[in-house]
């Protein structure tokens, strides 16, 4: 299924499967303030500095062209052909399933596979949902990308944020900062947030990614028996580490918190976010190296990429 897409097949698709009903409103009612890139060879996005004006433009490019893929900015310009006159740009979180450290899956780095993806859209929408509830954001955006999701954010309130303010809300919603130990156990805010997302990685730990985190292997081995790992998931939801720092020790515990640090970072593709001058695969495009849509997400709880971004030039390969 995520073999790459023939030059017939792009053509196939853009003229008989793509529309423009398939492109979010958020885009459409932006064009003219977008810079379009395109890649028409698979080597990257190199036709890039593009102007469309109208979802007119956008249908004969697209259908005309059938590029290998397409894309289209987070920014909105005065002037995008040049890239000039920034005027804000959305917030953006990405999440890769080839990239996930840790899996449930056993795909080497690089696959995706059912269970992976679905790993990543459980991913997503946990920071959708810390954005939501503790910065009262409301103009979120789920797309598939083809092996993993974007949440794209459009309040008024973050649009015109700068790369170090962009970094300090990346941190936030993976946990990437581990909190003071006198504000570890918080109930509320960002403490919470980190030790959800401990409970999320503690059934995924294994000996192999214990091995290089600096916790004695004894203390490891204890930590990883199913009723232990059951009673700290328990504390946990009550806000306690009192079975963790027993089990692993002073240092161990640092170090397990060092571990859970690193790993939250590269759950999200933190380049994504930074750069204000990103360009996005174009929601409704191929993406052709893996023969999936780029699909707008409605409902992210329903949503199943082998069901909804399938092309059906894929479905009728011999």
């Amino acid at each position: 299924m995520f073999s790459e897409a023939t030059p017939a097949e792009r053509r196939r698709y853009y003229r008989e499967e793509w529309g423009l009903s398939q492109v979010p409103d958020f885009i459409l009612d932006t064009l003219s303030e977008r810079e379009f890139g395109f890649d028409h060879t698979g080597d990257g996005p190199n036709d890039r500095y593009n102007l469309i004006t109208t979802p007119a433009q956008l249908e004969g490019v697209l259908i005309s062209a059938a590029p290998y893929a397409a894309y289209s900015s987070v920014s909105f310009y005065s002037r995008p052909e040049r890239r000039k006159g920034w005027r804000g740009a959305e917030l953006v979180f990405d999440v890769d399933a080839k990239d996930l450290p840790l899996r449930r899956c056993s795909c080497v780095p690089g696959e995706v596979c059912e269970v992976c993806l679905d790993d990543a859209r459980g991913y997503i929408m946990e920071v959708a949902e810390v954005l939501r509830e503790d910065f009262a954001l409301k103009e979120l955006h789920f797309v598939y990308s083809g092996r993993g999701y974007h949440l794209r954010v459009l309040d008024e309130a973050v649009l015109e944020m700068q790369s170090q303010e962009r970094a300090q809300v990346l941190d936030y919603v993976a946990g990437g900062v581990i909190p003071e130990a006198e504000l570890l156990e918080l109930r509320r805010g960002y403490p919470r947030v980190f030790r959800q997302r401990i409970l999320r990685l503690l059934s995924l730990l294994n000996r192999e990614v214990m091995r290089g985190s600096g916790i004695a292997p004894k203390r490891a081995a204890a930590l990883l028996r199913p009723k232990t790992l059951r009673r700290v998931a328990n504390e946990l939801e009550e806000g306690s580490f009192a079975t963790l720092r027993e089990v692993l020790g002073v240092g161990g515990f640092a170090c397990f918190l060092e571990l859970v640090r690193r790993l939250n970072a590269e759950m999200l593709d933190a380049k994504v976010t930074v750069d204000v001058k990103r360009i996005l695969r174009l929601p409704s495009s191929l993406h052709s190296k893996v023969s999936m849509k780029c699909v707008y997400v409605k409902d992210i709880e329903r949503f199943d990429p082998f069901k909804h971004a399938v092309p059906r030039f894929v479905r009728e390969r011999d």
